[in-house]
């Protein structure tokens, strides 16, 4: 008790002392007697004097500072008062008269203005906006350029310290999901809201942020005035309801990156929600279904269990507005049709099913799938071929980031395709690179808008006859498409291929039957058909009606290609029909005195004799090899 009011008059005795200092214009000698005060206060033998003596020192030092104009120690010290007991009502009337009073009009213009700028941005989805009057706290300036004290008008107490509009830059952010957005929980900081979504944009993404105390949050924006450099790209709710309105009522896609400083079960809340989203706009009637990025077609006959197995599969991704399953039964009536009924049942919106009454070919079938597709891309996919559904994000970002317009994406698969990652742009460069590479369908990816637009599907339903378009719709696309868009490759491997079965591509009702033990297309006498109408597809093509060199270049592609299918289709079906070297000699020379015959040259490719006699020479240099190693 005795050390307690010695201290209290000793701390009496150096605050009058310190009153003469200022009374005398002495400031640096109080300023060196308050430290020593504090010192004394802070030191372990001190700490037993009571809040009351400590609260006046740090007040009266607070004061000091203040007429000083050393704002930062003077906060410190206002703070320490505030601690230690001292009238609230003392400290918030000063704190009205020197920093509140003088600065609420302008706080009030830029708080408007920031508002207003996030409303008018939709940049903020919150039902109501407190009014600058209805603000819980005040910004109390330090007097450094955007640095403020928070004060809370109902505790009057003096919170943190922030400094407007300040961001950690970092370098990069976990993803999960490659293709989709952001969904960021904080309390109220806008440091983490900065730091993040400002290394989020770099990426083209978008974040939706819950903030859980939006009034401390929005009581912010009275210090300094935002603009599209400090925050955009973003959408701001006040709680998980208002998010989830937001989701149930749009077509917008569902951010699947998640952001949890709190990570608390209160903060996992918003990632459940989305998830909630996604279980409801999976469901009948409450999927918009209008803005479908990726149409996975696959056009099936004969297979219902492997159908069935892959849309069970395809359901398992966590896409909803994106994606979308087409199927078209192409006749089935074997016992795998039961399949075909289940899938039709099945009550989740992103599957879309049609069936055939009867075998209709291959050509028909895909083009159905095609036409039923929604999306901007089209995916063809065998239905024994399955969708690695863990490398789709990528895929899906490639078609939804290319800077150019993409008309084709090649993706990988686990034996067909292993692919570079390459791209080509529209035209001569992308004909010459893709043209007649892509005999194997599953993983193509077309651009449905140019598909629809030089009406591609059509051309193949009302040219059946040639045998393009009979076998191969999907090769006639690719002809098609690299005219007017950019093509990329890549290598990820999206397609995980199933083990092969029996399929009716370019199978018609006369030949399933056939007793022959050669595939039809892959006949010498289908095979010259299709190089005849391979012909006659890139001798129409606009960008060769234009450009007469580069049908020539393409028709000696055709060329090698169609003396390369011949080659093989020799050693793999007709050396086991056990003919003669000389008739097996006899078919490929057919194959090359078709490709090589100056009558049709000279009809379809070029009338000029010079590039006749040149190309000709150059299709003789590619074939003598395939017939030594015959």
């Amino acid at each position: 008790m005795n050390d307690e009011l010695e201290i209290y008059q000793l701390i009496e005795q150096e605050l009058l002392l310190i009153d003469e200092f200022i009374n005398n214009g002495s400031g640096d000698e109080a300023y060196q007697k308050y430290k020593s005060l504090v010192n004394i206060l802070e030191g372990t033998e001190h700490n037993k004097t009571n809040n009351e003596t400590k609260a006046k020192v740090y007040i009266s030092f607070a004061y000091f500072l203040f007429a000083v104009a050393e704002f930062q120690s003077f906060f410190e010290m206002l703070i320490k008062a505030q601690e230690y007991g001292h009238s609230r009502d003392e400290i918030e009337n000063f704190l009205m008269e020197a920093f509140i009073k003088p600065n609420l009009s302008e706080f009030k213009k830029i708080y408007d203005a920031n508002v207003n700028f996030l409303i008018s941005n939709k940049y903020i989805h919150v039902e109501n906006i407190p009014n600058f009057q209805e603000l819980p706290f005040w910004l109390l300036p330090t007097g450094t350029f955007n640095e403020y004290y928070i004060y809370d008008k109902k505790q009057k107490v003096i919170q943190e310290k922030i400094s407007l509009y300040k961001y950690q830059h970092i370098p990069s952010i976990a993803t999960v999901d490659a293709f989709s957005d952001y969904l960021l929980y904080e309390d109220w900081n806008w440091y983490n809201v900065l730091t993040y979504t400002n290394a989020i944009r770099k990426t083209n993404k978008k974040t939706y942020i819950v903030i859980n105390t939006i009034d401390k949050f929005l009581s912010c924006l009275q210090g300094a005035l935002l603009n599209d450099i400090i925050i955009s790209n973003v959408i701001f709710f006040d709680n998980c309801t208002a998010l989830q309105d937001y989701f149930i009522n749009t077509n917008i896609y569902l951010p699947r990156n998640f952001i949890d400083f709190e990570n608390t079960n209160i903060s996992k809340i918003p990632q459940k929600v989305i998830n909630e989203i996604h279980e409801f706009r999976i469901h009948k009637g409450n999927r918009k279904g209008d803005h479908v990025l990726l149409s996975i077609c696959i056009p099936s006959y004969n297979r219902g269990n492997r159908a069935y197995q892959n849309i069970l599969h395809l359901l398992q991704s966590y896409y909803d507005e994106e994606i979308e399953f087409i199927i078209s039964n192409n006749g089935t009536q074997n016992d795998t049709k039961e399949y075909y009924d289940k899938i039709k049942e099945l009550k989740d919106t992103r599957v879309k099913y049609f069936g055939f009454d009867t075998n209709v070919g291959f050509s028909v079938n895909l083009c159905k799938v095609c036409e039923l597709a929604s999306g901007k891309f089209i995916l063809l996919l065998s239905d024994e071929d399955l969708v690695d559904l863990t490398v789709l994000p990528s895929i899906i970002n490639k078609l939804n980031s290319s800077k150019t317009e993409l008309a084709i994406l090649k993706t990988s698969s686990t034996s067909q395709y292993r692919l570079s990652d390459i791209q080509r742009s529209r035209g001569k460069d992308a004909l010459l690179e893709f043209m007649l590479t892509s005999n194997y369908m599953s993983g193509l990816i077309y651009n449905n808008k140019i598909l629809q637009q030089f009406e591609g599907v059509q051309y193949i339903k009302d040219n059946l006859d040639n045998s393009v378009c009979f076998y191969y719709p999907h090769m006639y696309w690719e002809l098609l498409l690299c005219q007017y868009g950019d093509v990329q490759t890549t290598s990820t491997t999206l397609i995980i291929e199933g083990k092969p079965e029996k399929t009716d591509i370019g199978i018609d009702e006369n030949e399933m039957d056939c007793p022959t033990t050669i595939p039809n297309y892959a006949k010498i006498e289908s095979r010259m058909d299709q190089h005849k109408d391979f012909t006659f597809i890139i001798r129409d093509l606009k960008v060769c009606l234009q450009d007469s060199n580069l049908l020539r270049q393409m028709y000696l592609k055709l060329c090698f290609k169609t003396l390369y299918l011949s080659t093989l289709s020799i050693q793999v079906y007709y050396k086991k029909e056990n003919r003669d070297y000389n008739q097996l000699m006899q078919l490929l020379e057919e194959v090359w005195e078709l490709c090589s015959n100056e009558k049709f040259y000279i009809q379809n490719i070029s009338s000029t004799d010079a590039n006749y006699k040149h190309d000709s020479n150059i299709i003789s240099q590619y074939y003598h090899p395939l017939k030594n190693n015959l």
